[in-house]
């Protein structure tokens, strides 16, 4: 049975710009990656992040997340979190996992103290991340 989703935050349309290998293991490959993306939904932003992975052997992976994201209107958003994913083909995969918000923005105080589920898909030829985050 599906979990319940709470309210849509946005949907997340972002792009790997660097990787870089940070360790080779058994248990796996550490990376960390930065990412260039935007946010479209209720939170209306657009985003730099570094996440950090450990890519295991049996073809699914941790990863931890931190993200700055700023608004059209010059609000800034910072984001934190980690989740799991797992490999869908050769270069294909999934996460999901959960964030949290904090900010000094007036306009955007009802992000402050929010955890979201986060899940979405990644696609290492184009580089691509799509997703959706959902207030918990």
């Amino acid at each position: 049975m599906e979990k319940a989703k709470g309210e849509l935050i946005g949907e997340f349309h972002n792009k790997m710009v660097t990787t870089t290998i940070k360790e080779l293991s058994p248990d796996g490959v550490r990376m960390e990656v930065n990412i260039e993306g935007e946010i479209k939904g209720k939170l209306n932003a657009n985003s730099i992040d570094t996440t950090s992975l450990l890519f295991k052997t049996d073809g699914t992976y941790d990863y931890e997340t931190k993200s700055v994201a700023t608004t059209t209107e010059g609000d800034t958003v910072v984001l934190w979190g980690s989740g799991k994913g797992r490999s869908t083909g050769p270069m294909t995969g999934s996460f999901e996992g959960e964030v949290h918000y904090m900010t000094q923005s007036p306009r955007l105080t009802w992000l402050n103290n929010t955890t979201a589920l986060t899940e979405g898909t990644v696609d290492r030829i184009s580089r691509e991340i799509h997703g959706k985050a959902y207030k918990k």
